[in-house]
């Protein structure tokens, strides 16, 4: 691409974006004024990459984007929101002499941590996969798994070691595998 056509690609989305920044705020605050922000950032992030496709009427374009993109934030927000609700009431298996109330102190302190240090305690404790599988399931490196997986361990067993639950030494955590 030229340098020339680079520049009139930038000119127009500047344009089209200072033109039209305020309408589709006001279109996405009156349906979802939590996620504004989210919404209007992304909705020009899809004209920026298709700048080429932007038709005369840009706003009636730039809210179809915008629609489309809130319809995908909310359903994204709903499915992650069944996940956690399903993974906050999983409870990994304890050693076999684990007692109903250190179960219960378990799954309090795992609803307790990030979605994101629960879903890697439970792939590393529940499912069982090592650190490849793990990262290959997140999308990630490995030596990321490692290093959440080590904070997510910390933050689990200090609170568990909290003086309401006082059994950080009587569970036994994720097998720490290599």
């Amino acid at each position: 691409m030229a340098l020339h056509s680079i520049d009139t690609r930038e000119a127009r989305f500047t344009r089209v974006y200072e033109e039209h920044l305020e309408t589709i705020r006001r279109y996405v605050w009156r349906r979802d004024p939590e996620l504004v922000d989210d919404v209007v950032a992304e909705t020009f992030l899809v004209a920026w990459r298709r700048v080429d496709d932007i038709p005369e009427n840009a706003a009636a374009w730039l809210i179809g984007v915008a629609r489309n993109v809130r319809r995908n934030t909310r359903r994204s927000a709903r499915r992650q929101e069944a996940v956690s609700a399903r993974l906050a009431d999983a409870v990994p298996p304890l050693d076999r002499g684990g007692a109903p109330h250190e179960a219960a102190a378990l799954g309090e302190a795992l609803r307790g941590l990030s979605p994101r240090d629960r879903e890697v305690l439970l792939l590393a404790v529940w499912d069982g996969l090592d650190r490849a599988s793990i990262a290959a399931a997140l999308g990630c490196s490995r030596a990321n798994v490692s290093v959440r997986l080590h904070r997510a361990r910390r933050r689990l067993e200090g609170s568990l070691a909290a003086p309401h639950h006082d059994l950080g030494a009587r569970i036994a955590l994720a097998p720490r595998r290599r």
